[in-house]
């Protein structure tokens, strides 16, 4: 974020073309990932991302400062990508490039295959996860956001969002266990 965010907001609200590209600069991607990550799809992660980052700037007037810019952001971004699975009758399997198929270039064949097949298995165990326990990971692990950030972002008590992640780890750890059936 700019030093001086009050100075940074005010040319944000006069639709200063520098303040809004700072905006995309800071939080375009990591809006992206957590959409993507949300809705199991890059295409529909970016286009919900640029939603929240268009929103954003249309009420930035309105912006009390209550909360951190980001917060702020995620909040927006989580309401779109819920909406998004409210209206959408496709599920979609893909999860953002934070989950890789494959490999360094380095690393033996059978590494390759291994890591692979985790990586697979990861992003099956992630996508079976409830929706708010999908999220409170996603900000946690890819945003580093602190389970105050993330009660903020979901409308939840700091306590509540510690919950929703014990349980999701705990979920993976069941799904990823050898001998686990879907």
């Amino acid at each position: 974020m700019p030093e001086d965010q009050e100075r940074w907001l005010e040319a944000l609200k006069a639709r200063e073309e520098d303040a809004v590209r700072q905006l995309v600069r800071e939080f375009g991607e990591p809006l992206r990932r957590y959409c993507a990550a949300m809705v199991r799809s890059p295409a529909d992660g970016e286009d919900l991302a640029q939603e929240a980052l268009v929103r954003f700037v249309g009420a930035v007037d309105a912006f009390r400062g209550e909360a951190s810019v980001k917060t702020y952001l995620f909040r927006i971004a989580h309401n779109l990508a819920l909406n998004h699975l409210a209206s959408s009758a496709v599920i979609h399997e893909e999860l953002p490039g934070e989950i890789r198929e494959g490999a360094s270039p380095a690393a033996s064949p059978l590494h390759a295959a291994q890591s692979r097949e985790e990586g697979r298995m990861l992003r099956e165990a992630l996508a079976r996860l409830p929706p708010q326990q999908r999220a409170v990971v996603a900000l946690r692990t890819w945003q580093d956001l602190s389970f105050k950030e993330i009660g903020a972002v979901l409308g939840l008590a700091e306590g509540t969002a510690k919950a929703h992640y014990f349980f999701a780890l705990r979920n993976l750890r069941r799904r990823l266990e050898p001998g686990d059936e879907p």
